[in-house]
């Protein structure tokens, strides 16, 4: 991580217990992970939620993905990745290489599935991982999600300080519910070709930042990082 001469998997690991804030955007929302590393210095992670089905999330100093959840039914759904980078062209050719392989095709079905209890190695969770299910992340995240059952039951939650932005997430969309059933408008953002072309964002930033003044610190990384990049200078 630039500036601490630590990994960030190491930052996270030992500050495992952020302070969660979720704040109102005008794509959604926007939720910060703050970590205490000294008593002078924060780690500030920023992630978004665009209204109602996207996520965008910050990789490292340079790099940010996206999820996009297409719903199919009311059982299934797509998930699309989108993934760029600041600072570097992206190695299509690998990272495509990468997802490939944890799928079948041409249906694109994770080979990680109920089925086969999403690959878990008891001798790997003994040996190697804290899952025993493989280094892919994308598995972890998967097995937590459908192990649940397509439809949870939400009225037996006890939901925390840290769901902060569950909560949020929950209330927008039941507030969107609510207006479409009174016929309200759709609570999107329609534009055209040209209004696009002029969008950026939403931003999505990992870094560390003074604990006074984070707030404004991370605008200034973020626009810094934008400033260097061959492709996304203003």
């Amino acid at each position: 991580m630039e500036g601490t001469g630590q990994k960030l998997s190491k930052l996270v690991g030992d500050a495992y217990r952020p302070d969660i804030e979720v704040e109102a955007a005008p794509h959604g929302l926007r939720v910060y992970a703050l970590r205490r590393l000294t008593d002078e210095v924060r780690h500030v992670r920023i992630t978004n939620l665009v209204f109602p089905n996207a996520f965008v999330v910050p990789f490292g100093n340079s790099k940010v993905f996206i999820q996009w959840h297409v719903p199919v039914d009311d059982e299934h759904h797509y998930w699309y990745m989108i993934f760029y980078d600041f600072a570097e062209p992206t190695d299509k050719a690998t990272l495509l290489a990468q997802r490939l392989r944890e799928v079948s095709l041409p249906d694109y079905r994770p080979l990680r599935n109920r089925s086969n209890n999403w690959g878990y190695d008891p001798g790997e969770q003994r040996d190697l991982t804290y899952t025993g299910m493989g280094l892919d992340i994308n598995v972890h995240d998967q097995w937590a999600v459908e192990s649940m059952g397509p439809i949870q039951d939400r009225t037996t939650e006890r939901l925390g300080v840290s769901d902060r932005a569950v909560t949020a997430n929950r209330r927008l969309l039941l507030r969107a519910i609510d207006a479409f059933e009174q016929g309200g408008a759709v609570p999107a953002r329609p534009v055209d070709a040209t209004d696009a072309a002029l969008l950026t964002g939403p931003l999505a930033v990992d870094t560390v930042a003074p604990a006074d003044g984070w707030e404004d610190a991370w605008r200034r990384r973020e626009a810094e990082r934008r400033a260097r990049s061959p492709w996304a200078k203003p």
